[in-house]
This record gives structure tokens, sequence and C-alpha cells, in this order.
């Protein structure tokens, strides 16, 4: 028997919000005992099998023998993503199994739930629905109470009622399945944390982010210990616990998560990926809800270099971090203008406070050296002469105007305004 945990766990849901790639397992559930057979190249094949069948009486053993075939016809199909070909495979079985099994047998029981997984991935919720409780209710018949194949069902009757909107009764099968998971398995499985995972799912979909940061937690510790730290699994978790923070206002807790994404992602695709760069904007993002624009524009610098290396040189996602470190140097100097108006003015002149202005003065200049390049760049990469770029290059070019304005020269500044006006 396969183990449907290590082999073949898929995500079924892809849900929430852009930053959190939020989503539910898919399990497959072969019938206890039953071993595969050599998979055969076509269907074609196994249809002549059936021919055969009827030749031979329909013995058992010959259709058993489909039986697995089918099987692993639907998982090689639903893998490629072929899922007409994966809900035929899925119909097939379930045909034989309830002919030559029986309509209570595990067999057909596995099929159905089979037909559950491919009619909930086509969309088709209500029949996924009826497949699944079916097949629930032939394994409750079958098996004691507590089995863990219960569970594998319960979790895909969850992930529909989800989609259903209905979540009083996902929680229901979610944490019924938590329930015999704890009592099948050792603490610290990963199906354990499967589980914990989806309920954090569930009750951040409902706005509980106390239970939902609970749950993944518990997901996080559980998954570091059975699959290991760099898993990707703890990964969407991290990610997802960050959300809440942020939802929360916990800014703080959110930033701690952030560095600890970050190194687990510098750790598992290298320093120069998307995924590392993506990382390290949501935590410039997060220093930014701060206040706290230096550590900010230290991650976007870093997402800045990794961008330059990894994008094209006229990509307009690079010309929008090149504006938004821009901005955040912007920012800083208008702070240190604030500070040397408000020290000018309190000030009694000595030679340490003149020292002190000077200072002050040298830092802002330098913070308007930082953005002039990178806002004229991202006006450059922007000015492609396509409508769907123009609303954004006229926001770069009004804060381009802005900062020559602010370092004395108008004659650039009125010729900035001239640009945005012709528009």
């Amino acid at each position: 028997m396969y183990n449907p945990w290590e082999k073949y766990a898929r995500p079924a849901l892809i849900h929430l919000r852009m930053k959190q790639c939020t989503f539910y397992f898919i399990f497959f559930l072969l019938a206890p005992g039953i071993l595969f057979a050599s998979v055969n190249p076509t269907l074609n094949s196994t249809t002549e099998q059936e021919t055969n069948i009827r030749s031979f009486h329909e013995t058992t053993e010959l259709a058993e023998t489909i039986w697995i075939d089918l099987t692993s016809y639907f998982i090689r199909y639903y893998e490629e993503g072929d899922y007409q070909n994966a809900l035929f495979a899925a119909q097939r079985a379930h045909d034989i199994a309830n002919k030559n099994f029986g309509p209570n047998d595990v067999n057909t029981a596995d099929a159905l739930l089979k037909l559950g997984i491919i009619n909930q991935t086509l969309g088709h919720l209500h029949k996924a629905e009826d497949r699944l409780q079916e097949a629930l209710r032939i394994l409750e018949e079958q098996l004691s109470q507590n089995h863990p194949d219960l569970a594998v069902i319960m979790t895909n009757l969850g992930n529909v009622y989800f989609e259903l909107q209905r979540p009083e009764l996902s929680e229901k099968y979610h944490q019924q399945a938590l329930n015999i998971r704890k009592n099948a398995f050792h603490a610290d499985d990963p199906a354990i944390a499967q589980s914990t995972y989806n309920l954090a799912v569930l009750y951040e979909s409902q706005h509980k982010y106390e239970q939902a940061a609970t749950f993944y937690q518990q997901a996080i510790s559980l998954w570091s210990a059975s699959v290991g730290p760099t898993h990707p699994y703890v990964g969407n978790a991290l990610s997802n616990l960050s959300g809440i923070y942020r939802a929360q206002g916990k800014h703080n807790k959110a930033i701690n998560i952030l560095q600890r994404m970050l190194v687990f992602k510098k750790s598992v695709f290298g320093v120069q990926h998307e995924e590392v760069a993506q990382t390290l904007i949501s935590l410039g993002t997060s220093y930014l809800e701060q206040g706290e624009y230096s550590p900010a524009s230290h991650a976007y610098e870093e997402a800045l270099n990794i961008a330059q290396h990894i994008l094209g040189s006229s990509d307009p996602q690079l010309a929008l971090l090149m504006y938004t470190l821009a901005n955040i140097y912007h920012a800083q100097a208008r702070i240190e203008e604030q500070d040397q108006t408000s020290f000018e003015s309190n000030i009694i002149p000595t030679n340490n406070n003149s020292a002190a202005l000077a200072d002050t003065t040298q830092r802002k200049i330098a913070l308007f050296a930082q953005a002039l390049p990178l806002y004229k760049k991202a006006a450059e990469i922007l000015d492609d002469g396509k409508s769907e770029t123009q609303p954004v290059l006229d926001i770069v070019l009004t804060e381009l105007a802005t900062l020559y304005k602010e370092i004395g020269n108008t004659d650039m500044a009125q010729a900035i305004k001239s640009r945005i006006t012709t528009h």
C-alpha cells in the first residue's frame, strides 16, 4: 500500500489573499492490503481486459487487476492535470468495484473517494459531496470508527464544505479528521499537521485570527519535526501566519515570522530567487507599516538586487520596485529635512550643534541623491507608450518633479510637470 501523505498530497485550493499562498491538501486512499499492479500504457488495454472479464464470467481476480490499473491511471492523469481522463478512470473503477466487489466494499469506497476528488477539482461540488459522503458511509460500516482512512475522506469533505462556504461542516470534518489522526498516529506525524493546518486556514477565512494563529503555530512545529524545517509546507504556514499578524496589526510578530521565512527561503531556493525577493518585499512593507524606514530600505534594496538579476531590464515590475525604494529614500529625506527645520528653530548655535546640523543636511542630500536615479530609471522603463503603464508613469513623474523642486532644480521640475500635462 502506498503512503498518500508522502506521494500524493496535492494543493486543492488556492484561496484568501495574494500574499498568502493558502491551500488545503487532497489525499488519495487505497483499499487496505491492495498493492499496485504494473500500469498499462493506455486506457484502451484496460478496456480490452474488461472484455476478457465478461468472457471469463467476470472473475473477481481479473476485476481486481483492472480496478488496480484504473486506480493507477487515475493518479497518473490527475497529477498530469488531465482531469477528463481522470474522471473517466474513476468512473470505470467505481463501476467495476460496485459490480464485482459489492456496493459496500472498501474498493468501492475508494473509487467513490476518487470521484469526489475529481468532481471537486472540476468544480462539481455537490457531486463531490455526494460521492464523499457515500464513501464515508461505507468505511464507517466496514472499518473501525478511528481508522485513519476515514480521516482521509473527512479531510476531503472538509475541503468541499470549505468551497461550498459551509464553515460549520468544514470545521466538523476537519476536527474529526484531526481527532482520528491524533489517536492513530505518533504525536508529530505529518498527517496531524495537515489537519491542524486545514483548521487554521478555515479559522483564518472566518477572521478568527487568534485560533488560526494557534493552529498555524502548531502545524509549523509539527511539520518542522516530521518533514523538516525547510519543507514547503512549513514555508506556506509561515507565510500565512505572518499575514494573520499583519491583519491583527501585530507588526513586530509579523516581522519576526518574515525574518524566519527569509532564512527559510534562502536556504531552500538560494539568495537570488523570486521567492526570496517576495519575502523581502513583504518584510520591507511590514517595516514601513511600523515607520521603520531604514530596515525597510535595506529589505527593498536586497529585493531590487535580486530583481535586477532575474527580471528583464525593461520589466515593469522592476520599475515598481525602483519607484518604491525611491519613495522610501524620499520619505527619509523629508524626515531629515523636518528634523533639520526643527533643530534650526530650537537650538542655540554652538560648535557641536553646527556639526549635528551639518550631518543632518548631508544625510538629506545623500538620500535625495539615492532617490533621484531610481525615479528616473523607473520612469524610463515605464515610458513604453503602452496605455496600461501610463497612469503609473504619471505617478512616478509626479514624485520625480517634486524631488527636483525640493533640491532646487525648478527647471527640471517644470519640464517633468510638462510631460505629465501632455499625457
